[in-house]
C-alpha cells in the first residue's frame, strides 16, 4: 500500500520559516513521488526543494509501508516525514549540524560542486542530526530499507532540490538513470512555478506602483518589499541616484529571520543607520571607488561580491560588517543599476543566502530594478504638472498684488505731479524753475514705467550678450565690494572668466537674476559653516569655458556647509526651501528658466564640504 503526504503551507521552528508553495507545484512533486514509489518498486521517496535562505525543506513524501507502521515510526522517531522538523540547513550553527546529513552532502558536493548522486546503506544519514542513530538502526530494520540515495536536481547550472529514494536492494545503474529523470522532473516544476510567481510579483508590483505616482520613496519601498516577501531574499535596498550620490532610499528585510532588536543593536554598535546621512555613496570620491554599488552605477552592469563589506565599504569597519555577514549566513549580495534614457540613475541592492546568484535570478532583479527607474520617471513628471499649476497661481498672485501695487504707486505720483502744478507758478528762481521742469519729466516716466507695468504681454527681445558679462553683474549686485567681503566676513571670490566666449542668445536682465540667485545661495552655505564651524574664511569659485562646440559652461563651486543627500533632489523644486522665511521658489525659476534657454543646470553637493552648480548654455545659432 502506498501512503503519500502533501504540503502546502507554510511550516516554521523558532525564527526559521519554510516558504509556501503553489497547489500546482505541490501536485507535480507529490505525482512525482508516487510514481518512484509505484514503477520503481521503492519502499519510499521524497523531494525536498531548495529555498533561497539555504534550507531544504520536504515537501512531498510517498511510502510503501503500513499506515499504521507509519504512524509508530513517526512516533518513535520524534518527527514527522513533513513538518518542522523536516528541513536540512546548509548554513549558520544548524548548517554545521547538518553537514553529514545526505541531502546536504548531495547539495553541497565537493570543491562546492554538486554531486551527481550520493548512495548510502545507513538510513541515519538521511535524517541526522533530527534523528538519532539507534532509532534510525531500529526504522532501517523495521522497513528493510538496504540502501538510500540523494539526487540533486538542477536548473541550468543551479541546484534546485534532492529527489530521495530508499530501497530494500541496491540501486542499479538504470534506476539511478530513471531517478534522475524523475528529477529532472521535479526541476521543470519549480522552473515553471518560479517564472509563474516572478510574474505574479512584477505584475503585483506594478499594480501597486499605479497608486504611487506622486512618491518615488513609496514606491522604491513597494519594490523592496517584494523582492523580500514575495521573491525570498534577505534584504533588498534602493539608492536613487541624486547628482553624484547614492543615497538609500528605502529598505526592506526578511522579520521572519533579522528582527528589529538585532538591527538596532548593530545599527548602535556602528553607529551607522540603514536610512541615516551615512548610508550614501559618492561617485567622485576615491575612497569609495571600490564599493558595489559605485562600481554598478559607473559600469551600468551589475555587480555580485561574497563580501557584505563590499556593499558598505568605506563607511563602516570590515570585521564587524563581516561578524554579522556570518551570523546572518549572507552567502552574496548584488547591485543592480536601473536607467532612464540609457543613463544609470540608481541601484536596487539585494542581500541572498545563497552562494551565487543565477542568470535567472539576474534577469527577474533587473525587472525589479527598472520599476525604480519608472517611478522615478512617474513622480517626476507629476511634480512638473504639479510645479507648472503652482507656478501659474502663484505668479497670478503676484500680478494681482503687483497691479494694486502699481495702481496705489500711480495715484500717488499723479497726486503729486497735480501738487507740483498747482505750486510750479509760484516759484521764482530761475534755477528752481528748471529743477521742476526736470522733477515734472522724471514723474512723466516713471507714470510712463507703472504704465509698461501694467501691460506685462509686451515681450522684451533676447539679445547675444556675453555670459561673463551677466555674471559680472550678478556678483557686482550681490557683493557691490569684494574687498569688503573679505575683511569683514572673510570671503573671498576667485573668478577665471574664459576670454573670447561666443555669445549667447538670452535676456540680460532674466540671465543675471539667475545667476544672482546661485551666487546668493553660495554665500548663505558659506556663512553657515562659518557660524556652525567657527571659521574665519570661506570661498567662492565662478568659472566660465567652452562647453563643446554648442555650449558655453559654467561653474559656480564652494566651500560651504553642503547640501545633505537627502535634501538633493529636493532643492529644484517648489515651494522647498531650508530657510524658515523662503519661498522655494528662487532655485526651482533658475532651473526652469535655464532649461527653457535650452541649456541644462545639475547639482552635486558633499554634506560640511561644498556644492558645485554646473550650468550649459547653448551658443548663438546653435
Amino acid at each position: 500500500m502506498v501512503y503519500s503526504q502533501t504540503n502546502y503551507g507554510s511550516s516554521s521552528s523558532g525564527n526559521e520559516v519554510t516558504p509556501s508553495i503553489s497547489p500546482q507545484l505541490q501536485e507535480t512533486l507529490q505525482q512525482i513521488v508516487d510514481d518512484v514509489v509505484s514503477s520503481l518498486g521503492c519502499v519510499g521517496a521524497m523531494v525536498a526543494t531548495l529555498e533561497v535562505n539555504n534550507t531544504l525543506p520536504v515537501r512531498a513524501y510517498s511510502v510503501d509501508i503500513p499506515s499504521d507502521l507509519i504512524g509508530q515510526l513517526e512516533k518513535r522517531l520524534g518527527v514527522g516525514f513533513i513538518g518542522p522538523k523536516s528541513v536540512a540547513y546548509l548554513d549558520g550553527k544548524k548548517g554545521e549540524k547538518f553537514k553529514d546529513n545526505l541531502s546536504v552532502r548531495a547539495v553541497r558536493g565537493l570543491n562546492g560542486r554538486p554531486e551527481k548522486f550520493i548512495v548510502s546503506d545507513n538510513l541515519y544519514d538521511l535524517f541526522r542530526p533530527v534523528v538519532n542513530k539507534h532509532l534510525s538502526r531500529l526504522a532501517q530494520q523495521a522497513t528493510g530499507i538496504k540502501q538510500v540515495i540523494a539526487i540533486p536536481f538542477f536548473l541550468q547550472d543551479e541546484v534546485v532540490g534532492n529527489l530521495f529514494a530508499a530501497a530494500r536492494k541496491e540501486f542499479s545503474g538504470r534506476e539511478i538513470d530513471f531517478l534522475t529523470v524523475f528529477g529532472h522532473q521535479a526541476a521543470t516544476a519549480i522552473q515553471s512555478q518560479r517564472r509563474l510567481a516572478e510574474a505574479q510579483a512584477l505584475e503585483s508590483v506594478i499594480f501597486e506602483l499605479q497608486a504611487s505616482l506622486t512618491d518615488e520613496n513609496k514606491a522604491f519601498q513597494i519594490i523592496t518589499d517584494a523582492v523580500v516577501e514575495k521573491l525570498g531574499y534577505l534584504a533588498a535596498f534602493v539608492a536613487p541616484r541624486i547628482g553624484n550620490t547614492l543615497p538609500v532610499r528605502a529598505y526592506t528585510v526578511d522579520s521572519t529571520l533579522i528582527t528589529q532588536e538585532f538591527i538596532d543593536t548593530w545599527q548602535h554598535r556602528l553607529g551607522f543607520e540603514l536610512l541615516g546621512h551615512r548610508a550614501v555613496a559618492y561617485l567622485d570620491r576615491e575612497d569609495y571607488a571600490e564599493q558595489l554599488s559605485v562600481r554598478a552605477i559607473k559600469s551600468g552592469q551589475v555587480h555580485t561580491s561574497d563580501s557584505f563589506y563590499d556593499l558598505v565599504r568605506p563607511v563602516l569597519p570590515k570585521l564587524p560588517v563581516d561578524t554579522v555577514q556570518k551570523l546572518l549566513s549572507i552567502k552574496q549580495v548584488i547591485a543592480v543599476p536601473f536607467f532612464l534614457k540609457g543613463e544609470a540613475i540608481g541601484n536596487l541592492y539585494v542581500v541572498s543566502w545563497r552562494s551565487k546568484f543565477s542568470t535567472r535570478e539576474q534577469e527577474i532583479l533587473k525587472a525589479f530594478a527598472q520599476q525604480a527607474a519608472i517611478s522615478i520617471r512617474n513622480a517626476q513628471l507629476y511634480r512638473q504638472s504639479e510645479d507648472r499649476r503652482e507656478v501659474a497661481q502663484l505668479f497670478a498672485k503676484m500680478a494681482f498684488s503687483s497691479a494694486a501695487y502699481i495702481h496705489a504707486l500711480r495715484n500717488h505720483i499723479g497726486t503729486f505731479r497735480m501738487y507740483f502744478q498747482m505750486v510750479k507758478p509760484q516759484i521764482t528762481n530761475a534755477s528752481l524753475q528748471t529743477l521742476g521742469d526736470d522733477v515734472v519729466e522724471r514723474l512723466n516716466t516713471a507714470a510712463d514705467i507703472l504704465d509698461n507695468l501694467h501691460e506685462p504681454w509686451h515681450d522684451t527681445p533676447d539679445h547675444p550678450i556675453n555670459v561673463n558679462t551677466c555674471l559680472r553683474r550678478a556678483i557686482g549686485k550681490i557683493i557691490p565690494n569684494q574687498d569688503q567681503l573679505k575683511a569683514r566676513e572673510g570671503i573671498t571670490i576667485h573668478t577665471a572668466f574664459a576670454e573670447g566666449l561666443p555669445p549667447i542668445k538670452t535676456s540680460p536682465d532674466m540671465l543675471t537674476e539667475a545667476f544672482k540667485i546661485l551666487v546668493k545661495n553660495a554665500l548663505e552655505a558659506i556663512k553657515e559653516k562659518k557660524n556652525s564651524h567657527n571659521r574665519s574664511s570661506g570661498n567662492l569659485w565662478v568659472e566660465t569655458g567652452l562647453g563643446d562646440e554648442s555650449t558655453v559652461k559654467i561653474l559656480l563651486r564652494d566651500d560651504g556647509i553642503g547640501i545633505k543627500p537627502e535634501d538633493l533632489d529636493k532643492i529644484f523644486e517648489m515651494r522647498w526651501s531650508t530657510k524658515e522665511a523662503g519661498m522655494g521658489f528662487g532655485l526651482f525659476w533658475t532651473k526652469d528658466y535655464i532649461e527653457g534657454q535650452g541649456g541644462s543646470i545639475r547639482v552635486d553637493s558633499t554634506w560640511q564640504e561644498g556644492t558645485r552648480f554646473h550650468l550649459n548654455l547653448p551658443l548663438t545659432g546653435v
